[in-house]
């Protein structure tokens, strides 16, 4: 009985893990589901290295997400870069 215990506990434990992960996905890909910009910020500074970023927020109902992009692809819109499926973070 305590062995069946403990591994419902670690089960429970891992699924928990699992909806907290993040995932990644493109820009694009984001938008055609569904998702809102709430809010597009410009940083440059010790954080960002001293680069011109753009950090772009995201949401769909409870879910958000973060993408970053360099000034010149933010505004350019590079096809390239809004397809990359690393540029922002969704959880």
């Amino acid at each position: 009985m305590t062995k069946l215990l403990a591994s419902a506990v670690a089960l429970l434990f891992i699924a928990q893990a699992d909806c907290l992960a993040q995932e990644q996905q493109s820009f694009r890909s984001l938008m055609a589901r569904g998702y809102d910009i709430k809010s597009v910020t410009f940083a440059k500074g010790e954080s960002t290295e001293n680069r011109e970023v753009f950090v772009v927020t995201l949401q769909r109902e409870r879910s958000v997400a973060v993408c970053f992009f360099s000034a010149a692809n933010w505004i350019n819109l590079s096809g390239t870069t809004l397809d990359d499926a690393k540029r922002c973070d969704v959880r």
